[in-house]
């Protein structure tokens, strides 16, 4: 009997996010591709991270 070549197999359950996950990558290389796009995108990124970082307690000394 053949083994079964299991080196790249997907697990059924988990299917679905590797097919969510392959339009995410598709869809970031279209931004990437797209300086406008990109660029925006790198901004709402930065407003956001610092939205949370003003989350964040201060540190006490």
């Amino acid at each position: 009997m053949a083994k079964k070549d299991t080196c790249c197999a997907v697990e059924p359950d988990h299917d679905w996010r590797a097919e969510s996950d392959m339009r995410t990558l598709a869809e970031a290389e279209e931004i990437k591709r797209d300086s406008k796009r990109h660029k925006a995108a790198l901004a709402k990124a930065a407003a956001k991270i610092k939205d949370l970082q003003t989350l964040q307690p201060s540190e006490k000394k």
